[in-house]
């Protein structure tokens, strides 16, 4: 089966830069996959991203959307992709409306056939009231809503969501993740996805690309790279909140291998090493006349995967 995404040793390297963007990527995406792309700030997910859609091309290396390169002349590929972006361009003084009929000519799509589904989405995202409305009068989950519905329109097989959920709340957040799931399940569509809310990926995604300083660090499901990388979480508790302080202070020895950071009456400790270095030192404590009250172990998540893979000094 002819992957919906396809990238061999891809690598992409700015003019003026002194490393690649992308270096030495290699993976493959199987047709109806939900797919996360996660990594910190610079990592190089914007520019695969931008590479897969045919926005710019790699500088060495292949990257293929059901067998052919998004980047040709035709457009004909590029023209199945759909773009959720971070802060995609409207036109802010033309009605929600016309912008999607602008988005339909761009990609080749006939109005009147298209028409129907338009009003199908709208509903879906309740915005079929909103219609008529300047687009620089919506508000701004309104507009990401207005972005997920471009981008769907002519059903692509392949669909990249930028932070789609960005700007808005649990409950917009909650309808845009069972409309896309719908979506998958109506129509078999690919989705690469990346968020900065890393439980969104956990939740909605099979597998996780991780990427960090342009490279691939781990590709699996969420839930094994929770159990391979995440290490161990512990939330202690002193006996008095008076002493949080003081316990935050003993625990903080267990530095470098255990994490430790003050929480609401808590101290959570995190760390490959955390269930063998923490009896004694919580020990310390108590021969210090802290008294510790419950010690609360929970199942590791990607986030703590995440953390663990690069670094704790992560931005995104």
């Amino acid at each position: 089966m002819t992957p919906a995404v396809h990238a061999h040793d891809l690598v992409k390297r700015y003019d003026g830069m002194d490393r690649d963007a992308v270096s030495g990527l290699s993976f493959d995406i199987e047709p109806g996959a939900a797919i996360g792309l996660l990594g910190p700030n610079g990592a190089g997910k914007t520019t695969l991203i931008k590479m897969i859609c045919g926005a710019t091309v790699p500088t060495r290396g292949a990257v293929e959307v059901f067998g052919a390169d998004p980047a040709a002349p035709s457009g004909a590929t590029k023209r199945g992709i759909g773009v959720v972006h971070q802060s995609g361009p409207f036109d802010m003084m033309l009605p929600a409306l016309d912008n999607l009929r602008i988005t339909a000519a761009y990609k080749g799509l006939r109005w009147r056939e298209v028409r129907p589904r338009v009003d199908e989405l709208l509903t879906a995202f309740g915005l079929d009231g909103k219609v008529r409305q300047l687009v620089f009068t919506l508000s701004g989950g309104e507009m990401r809503r207005l972005q997920v519905i471009r981008a769907l329109l002519g059903d692509p097989p392949l669909l990249l969501l930028d932070e789609p959920s960005a700007g808005l709340d649990v409950g917009g957040r909650l309808q845009v993740w069972s409309l896309l799931h719908e979506l998958r399940r109506r129509h078999g569509t690919t989705m690469l996805w990346t968020s900065h809310y890393v439980e969104e990926l956990e939740r909605n995604c099979q597998r996780v690309l991780v990427v960090n300083h342009g490279r691939l660090v781990e590709f699996a499901a969420p839930r094994e790279l929770a159990d391979r990388f995440g290490g161990q979480v512990a939330l202690v508790r002193p006996d008095s909140p008076r002493d949080t302080d003081g316990l935050l202070a003993v625990l903080g020895r267990g530095r470098p291998q255990l994490r430790v950071t003050a929480g609401d009456g808590h101290v959570e400790v995190r760390g490959q090493a955390t269930r063998t270095r923490l009896p004694a030192l919580l020990s310390d404590a108590e021969a210090l006349g802290i008294g510790v009250g419950p010690v609360e172990y929970r199942t590791p998540s990607l986030e703590d995967a995440f953390l663990t893979l690069v670094g704790a000094g992560h931005d995104g």
